[in-house]
């Protein structure tokens, strides 16, 4: 059990500080490395599975530490289900690099490929599983590193991380062949096919980038943009008595971010105290902002239709001249046990354990918003994304073949604290950014708020004096767009099962194989 546990904790511990916020995104190309050398030496199945959950278990409750301040028993039961994934791969993995010694390059190959496609696939299934929890996928690492990023366009995020996978298992290859060998051969071993197999993965990642870095110089303006963090503490945000103090916040931070010129203002997720659509006084209340200000105002808010009786976790555009614009984009993603309890109609006693009150509806479509700016006689067409929404890719996909020109992302992180999870947050969009090539614009209520562009590249961050990220104010900066991609959808967005599938024959074909490895 101790080398099982001991060799599982050094490769999750490189998982997790390659992860945001620790930001180390190369311990990601050797972080499955020592575990693999061990599964190389066929140890037995029992303390290799315990030793990779416990390890497994620990390193997402690292990863997932800024859910305790919503629920310290859900963070760690959510944790023990992520790690039974990391499991599921191991088990693939150990039983896939059985007697693979002596085997060809071009089957190793395969079976190396089969272990990174078993990956995804199993990425793609906690992503629809019980709701779906996408959350840090490997590709997250790579938030920061832009020139790996663009595979995303191609493959989605689910490339990178496959990249990853394949790349660690050719270094842990090559490095157990050098181990093994015998000290006259140790020179030689060190020049294995797989190692320049490896080199090679990173030169054509690196010719990629560069060989569309032209097209980021094709860029035009597309408007300047207000963030307004407003940084109303979760516990206070839906106190009655709280209700003006945050109008007052609100109006403040909007006035001083009014005063930079900007063309358009974002506002958080669920920003007023009280419905925008559906509760007169708080409409009038924002539209006679908006008009003061005189720009547009791009809002997370809520809607309530009483009558029915339903709400709607929502965002809307409010323009100085017309207001409030009644059509509206409804939150597809809603959060269990948050916005919705799961099983309500079937277990009608579960309201009694999970004092949640009345669903929210969900979104049935993308619902784009048109935005007009003083500044462009066309409208702009804004993809709404609530919440977590931006976690989930086939969201942002769905809106961008809607026609949407850019995203926005509203949130409300004040939830998370001010450890990791705003971060962790914010690096999936920067997913979405790549594969789609469209700008993303987050607001959020305490942070991460920012630009983020078609390629991946942050260019922009909301800070205080102090480089934080957590904290309550405002900034403005001038976005701009790609002119090549304006109109276009990436390969990805217009084929974006493509990779999936490719992922499942690769597995499929790697199954009827496997007994040509064991005769």
């Amino acid at each position: 059990m101790t080398p099982a546990l001991g060799l599982a904790a050094i490769s999750i511990l490189l998982w997790v500080v390659s992860m945001p916020p620790w930001g180390m995104a190369e311990a990601a190309y050797l972080a499955l490395v020592p575990w693999l050398l061990y599964c190389l030496n066929q140890p037995r199945w029992k303390p290799l599975l315990v030793g990779l959950f416990l390890s497994s278990w620990a390193g997402w409750i690292a990863v997932l530490y800024w859910l305790r301040h919503v629920t310290m028993v859900g963070m760690l039961a959510l944790a023990a289900l992520m790690a039974l994934f990391f499991v599921a791969w191991g088990a693939w993995t150990r039983w896939q690099l059985a007697e693979l010694q002596g085997r060809g390059y071009l089957t190793r190959l395969r079976v190396f490929a089969g272990c990174a496609a078993a990956w995804v696939l199993l990425e793609q299934l906690r992503g629809v599983l019980l709701s779906g929890f996408p959350w840090a996928p490997f590709a997250l690492s790579q938030w920061e590193r832009p020139v790996l990023l663009q595979v995303a366009a191609w493959t989605g995020s689910h490339g990178i991380s496959a990249l990853l996978v394949f790349f660690n298992l050719l270094i842990a290859w090559s490095l157990w062949q050098r181990f093994r060998s015998s000290t006259g051969k140790s020179i030689k071993t060190w020049f294995s096919p797989e190692l320049y197999t490896a080199l090679g993965l990173l030169l054509v990642v690196i010719f990629l980038f560069f060989r569309i870095f032209p097209e980021r110089l094709q860029q035009e303006p597309l408007f300047r943009v207000g963030f307004v963090q407003p940084y109303i503490p979760a516990n206070l945000k839906w106190e009655p008595d709280e209700a003006n103090a945050v109008l007052q916040v609100l109006e403040r931070q909007t006035q001083l971010v009014g005063y930079m010129q900007p063309g358009v203002v974002l506002w958080p997720e669920a920003v007023t105290p009280w419905p925008a659509l559906g509760n007169d006084l708080m409409r009038d209340w924002i539209e006679s902002l908006v008009e003061e200000l005189d720009v547009p105002v791009l809002m997370g808010n809520l809607a309530v239709f009483r009558e029915i009786p339903s709400w709607y976790n929502a965002a809307f555009v409010v323009h100085p001249e017309s207001g409030l614009a009644t059509e509206f984009y409804s939150k597809r993603k809603l959060v269990p046990f948050g916005e919705f309890v799961p099983l309500r109609r079937w277990v009608p006693f579960i309201d009694k354990l999970v004092p949640v009150g009345d669903d929210f509806q969900r979104g049935r479509d993308p619902s784009l918003l048109s935005l007009q700016l003083a500044t462009r006689a066309d409208a702009l067409k804004v993809g709404p994304l609530i919440c977590y929404e931006d976690v989930f890719p086939h969201l942002a996909r769905a809106s961008v073949r809607a026609g949407a020109d850019f995203l926005f992302v509203a949130t409300n992180n004040a939830w998370f604290g001010e450890g990791g999870g705003a971060y962790q947050h914010a690096a999936h969009s920067v997913l979405r950014a790549v594969e789609t090539r469209r700008p993303v614009l987050r607001c959020g209520n305490g942070g991460w708020s920012g630009w983020i562009d078609e390629w991946g590249s942050i260019r922009y961050v909301l800070t205080d004096e102090r480089g934080s990220i957590y904290f309550r104010g405002g900034g403005v900066v001038g976005v701009k767009r790609s002119s090549i991609w304006t109109g276009r959808l990436s390969f990805y967005t217009r084929y974006p099962y493509l990779f999936t599938l490719f992922c499942g024959a690769l597995v499929l074909s790697v199954i009827r194989r496997k007994h040509f490895l064991l005769v």
